[in-house]
């Protein structure tokens, strides 16, 4: 059973951190708890006020009423702070301090400080969840919850499990998903991952908050790294090319229903952002005896439902992912394995156009 969730709120905009306060009260259960990072909640001695901002909070952070904190959400500019005592704050102090800590982080703009720019980064910066303003505080709220109820549940059910008999970090998330027959597959997300590489270290060495640090590793796997690229878990754009159905077609009650068995339902789930099992996608094909999603469709739901379309080219089908435009794409059309892409997200591609626009940027 998910034990309560505590989530700290970094924002020194009183009017901005009101909303936000208000929205992430609304989206927590009762016993769960919501507090904003204040001056008057914590006493520092004069030599503590004298150490750089990171170490000062990783000790404010280890006590009430911020401690057993299971997320911390922050404004990405914290530089408004009235507080003589903290006065320009960065995210990036409080992330070095989550990190020490093993809390997960969630950063966010305004909504007048958002760009294209920003909105490209926030795709695969790795180790640190972005939400943004532009959808609306409810979102954000309801994306933070989503966040601290998945790292919550990860460290309720390790509670639970010998970590030590695991052989590798693949397959103990594979027993935690209840999918242990996917955990090669999962360990391809691992190849050549060298951001998580300091973590895994690091964890190996820790024994008194084993399950807190393990939850902290896993988490941010699963979801920057494993639902994040299509290939393991697909989105509904990826889901619906890779089955090879016009993405608006997918998105129907009931031509959804013939899928509704696939349905990621695991930690980090959003149900207003689903994701599917590949593989269960493949296997309700497969034993429909149908040679793709398109024939299965058209034969229980709607005959005149059409097939994917590349982004690219409309003349070709797409079958995969541009993870930059979030559409569908081709194989012929796009460009796959570039040095961020973890090893079994066969499924994400950059569409060409982007790739030659961006290519410098994006690697090889």
């Amino acid at each position: 059973m998910t034990s309560s969730i505590k989530i700290v709120l970094f924002e020194d905009t009183p009017s901005t951190r009101a909303d936000v306060l208000n929205a992430l009260q609304r989206q927590v259960s009762k016993g769960d708890s919501v507090i904003p990072f204040e001056r008057g909640k914590f006493e520092e001695s004069d030599d503590d006020k004298a150490r750089m901002y990171e170490d000062r909070l990783e000790n404010i952070l280890k006590n009430a009423p911020y401690d057993d904190a299971t997320l911390v959400v922050a404004d990405r500019d914290l530089s408004k702070s009235q507080d003589s005592n903290f006065g320009g704050l960065s995210v990036n102090s409080v992330a070095a301090a989550c990190r020490r800590l093993a809390i997960p982080i969630c950063s966010y703009a305004r909504q007048s400080e958002l760009n294209d720019d920003f909105a490209l980064r926030e795709q695969w910066e790795e180790g640190h969840i972005f939400l943004n303003l532009s959808e609306g505080t409810d979102r954000l709220a309801n994306k933070a919850a989503i966040a601290a109820r998945g790292f919550a549940e990860i460290a309720a059910m390790l509670s639970e499990v010998n970590i030590k008999t695991k052989s590798s970090p693949a397959k103990l998330l594979a027993t935690l998903l209840g999918k242990l027959e996917y955990s090669d597959k999962i360990a391809l997300y691992a190849v050549g991952d060298q951001n998580r590489l300091p973590e895994i270290l690091a964890k190996t060495k820790q024994s008194t908050d084993r399950v807190q640090r393990t939850s902290h590793f896993l988490g941010y796997w699963l979801w920057d790294s494993l639902l994040r690229y299509p290939g393991l878990f697909v989105n509904e754009v990826a889901a619906a090319s890779h089955l090879n159905i016009e993405t608006d077609s997918f998105r129907r009650t009931d031509v959804q229903n013939l899928f509704k068995a696939a349905i990621y339902q695991g930690p980090f789930s959003d149900p207003k952002s689903p994701k599917w099992w590949r593989g269960i996608l493949d296997d309700i094909v497969s034993n429909a005896n149908c040679a793709d999603g398109l024939e299965l469709v058209q034969r229980e739901v709607d005959p005149k439902i059409s097939r994917s379309q590349c982004c690219v080219d409309p003349s070709k089908p797409a079958g995969y992912y541009c993870i930059i435009s979030n559409e569908p794409v081709s194989l012929e059309n796009s460009k796959g394995g570039l040095s961020w892409f973890p090893r079994g997200a066969d499924l994400t591609r950059v569409s060409l156009p982007l790739f030659e626009e961006y290519g410098p940027w994006l690697g090889a």
